[in-house]
């Protein structure tokens, strides 16, 4: 009821004054204004904002506008960029060269006949054979690792939120990739039979077969790359894969089956294997939409990883995929931090198969690799041992590379960080052992000397200590000066990164060097490897001041 249709009406009977009847009634107080409230007004809900498909970017546009950004902002002329094109040009000639030369010195060198005249125990055909199956599992293993689609981490911060097609933002990756795997495999399995001693055309063959193979493998590793699970399945059956070829090699020998005198593959198996990496091919292309988000994180970080320090990303890549309940271990052993921290490095490198796989084929390519003449003493042989037993010490070194990320692993155990550094050398040095062992077998039963036993022991640690020392090392030197090489400019800071480790285990295994070329091992040496082992303890060890205090007491 408004005031208008009030101030006709009376007062009833009985109102009280200043009631809203009186307040109505003739001759009463003036009526105040009633407030009427503001209606309400029911909104309509927003419309639909829908692009014009005409305005709308692609990825491909948004890939452009983004390199001409970039190219606005750099200061490269035509003269740069005609200097840059043919720096490429250049190494990859050189580079295509080098892999020429380093085959045929390779092929001179292993091929060689026996001193005593006896027939080869590996023929060159089986190597090949052995060496082409290790390169293609190695090829996949890396693809799966490293994507491989992807872009990098400004691309997953900027590109992939974009509401554009996603095969757009991935197609240099995807052609990346596809080269990368035809050159790969191409090159690879041809350098291979040029090293074997193969004639051009049955190079040439090799060649097509690899370019076929590789592009068929990393198409699968680009079809499971959205299932993590069954990547991490593939990476970790590369890997065993390729620590079952040394030991075929052992079981060939063992059984007189090495006696293969040509490896020829048929035109027609090259053209079945060709069509297939197409097909393949081009099922991976149409199902690139379905590479997610997180997938593409995964692989950025990687990647960013692997171009500081390559080793470590690859044995790091993976290893959070498809995860797993664990049994808990008992670990009834331990009995204070240094056991703790030996018995935490023992059950790392248990529930790692690949790790295992590795060095189980490591052992076994060690006597494999004693079957060639170029390796059966002297320097051939201190070479092959030196690369074994840091490798396999490398293998133990897991728990230390990850305390080196995560330094509060070491700072929460009561142990300076010396004595936390000392104690990772355990396992390291027992999975260099079992290589070194296993090496100089063959020298101990041809001179009857088992002096070589307590010389590989003293060895192995040494190599424990130099994997200590290469997994505690700093990141690398970007800002150092640059030097040519035919794969291009390397900073010279990344390459002493690289040094630290191999170093130590160089240096710490001359004795044994000297041995090997004398040929008989002494006490007086054996004494010298002790104090050459100590050295590279120390050097491992050694930490800054800041950095040595215990956390707890």
């Amino acid at each position: 009821m408004n005031a208008a249709q009030g101030r006709g009406r009376k007062r009833p009977h009985g109102a009280k004054p200043g009631s809203r009847d009186a307040a109505a009634a003739p001759g009463g107080p003036a009526a105040p204004e009633p407030v009427t409230p503001e209606p309400v007004v029911e909104h309509a809900p927003l419309p639909l904002l829908v692009a014009v498909p005409d305005e709308e970017f692609s990825g491909r546009e948004i890939r452009r506008l983004t390199a001409r950004v970039t190219a606005s902002r750099a200061d490269a002329g035509p003269g740069e960029l005609l200097g840059n094109v043919a720096y490429v040009v250049v190494s990859i000639a050189i580079s295509i060269g080098f892999v020429i030369g380093a085959a045929n010195v390779l092929r001179e060198t292993i091929f060689v006949d026996p001193v005593d005249g006896r027939a080869p125990v590996l023929t060159a055909a089986t190597i090949q054979a052995l060496a082409s199956v290790a390169l293609l599992a190695l090829m996949t293993g890396m693809a799966v690792r490293l994507g491989p689609l992807g872009t990098g981490s400004a691309g997953v911060r900027w590109w992939v939120p974009m509401p554009v097609d996603r095969r757009g933002l991935l197609t240099p990756s995807y052609w990346r990739g596809v080269a990368v795997a035809v050159v790969v495999g191409a090159g690879g399995l041809a350098a291979i039979a040029l090293a074997s001693g193969a004639d051009p055309g049955v190079a040439g063959r090799s060649a097509a077969l690899g370019a076929a193979a590789g592009l068929l493998l990393v198409g699968l590793a680009g079809l499971i790359q959205p299932r993590t699970r069954v990547a991490a399945t593939v990476a970790r059956v590369s890997d065993v894969l390729i620590a079952a070829v040394p030991v075929a090699g052992v079981v060939l020998v063992a059984a007189g089956w090495s006696d293969l005198r040509e490896l020829s593959v048929p035109s027609w198996v090259v053209v079945v294997v060709g069509a297939g990496a197409l097909a393949l091919a081009v099922v991976w292309w149409r199902r690139l939409v379905a590479l997610g988000a997180q997938v593409l994180r995964t692989q950025s970080a990687v990647a960013d990883q692997a171009g500081g320090e390559f080793g470590r990303a690859l044995s790091r890549a993976g290893s959070t995929r498809g995860g797993r309940a664990r049994r808990p271990s008992r670990f009834a052993v331990v009995r204070g931090p240094v056991s703790a921290l030996v018995a935490a490095d023992l059950t790392l490198l248990r529930r790692s198969p690949s790790a295992v796989a590795q060095l189980v084929g490591l052992t076994a390519l060690v006597i494999v690799a004693q079957q060639v003449p170029a390796f059966e003493g002297g320097f051939g042989l201190f070479v092959l041992l030196v690369v074994a037993g840091f490798r396999g010490a490398q293998l133990g070194a897991e728990g230390a590379r990850t305390a080196e990320m995560v330094p509060a692993l070491d700072a929460m155990m009561p142990l300076s960080a010396r004595d936390a550094r000392l104690a990772r050398t355990v396992v390291p040095t027992l999975t260099a052992l079992l290589a070194l062992v296993v090496g100089i077998v063959p020298l101990v039963l041809g001179t009857g000397e088992w002096l070589w036993f307590a010389l590989v022991v003293v060895v192995a640690v040494g190599m424990g200590a130099a994997a200590i020392r290469g997994a505690y090392r700093k990141p690398p030197n970007w800002s150092g000066p640059l030097v040519a090489t035919p794969a291009g400019a390397l900073p010279t800071g990344a390459a002493s990164m690289i040094a630290q480790g191999p170093d130590v285990a160089v240096l710490s295994a001359i004795p044994l060097g000297i041995c090997l070329l004398v040929g008989a091992p002494t006490l007086t040496l054996v004494l010298f490897q002790g104090i050459a082992v100590w050295i590279a303890l120390a050097v491992a060890s050694h930490v800054r001041a800041t950095g040595a205090k215990p956390l707890l007491g």
